[in-house]
């Protein structure tokens, strides 16, 4: 069965990046021309998440699952780009590994912020 992010933690803040791989290799020759071919059959997209001021206790839902469910890179799971989120209940689901987790602070009693990195497998 497939691992899910926890619906229980609020969706990231507003914006959150979004960069494709670039999946090219260029090669540059003596008189200046260039030869191009792609490197990989396809481009992986990234996601950088922040989240604000989330509750402890959703703070540590997210580590636990970073740490204990999925150990950080080493399983893969889906995650529901909020951004995809539509009026008649239909969302991009992406499998996804976590390949970075961001510095985070507590910014107020009980309160946390800060970054992932999601990866698209």
């Amino acid at each position: 069965m497939a691992i899910q992010f926890p619906t229980s933690i609020d969706p990231p803040a507003w914006p959150f990046d979004c960069e494709y791989e670039d999946n090219s290799i260029i090669t540059k020759f003596e008189d200046g021309s260039q030869q191009s071919r792609r490197k990989f059959t396809r481009s992986r997209r990234k996601w950088t998440l922040k989240w604000n001021h989330i509750p402890r206790e959703q703070y540590l839902t997210l580590m636990n699952f970073i740490s204990q469910t999925v150990s950080f890179s080493a399983r893969s799971f889906n995650w529901t780009n909020t951004d995809s989120v539509d009026d008649r209940g239909g969302a991009e689901v992406v499998e996804v590994r976590i390949t970075r987790v961001g510095k985070w602070t507590n910014e107020a009693l009980h309160y946390w912020s800060g970054t992932i990195e999601l990866t698209e497998v």
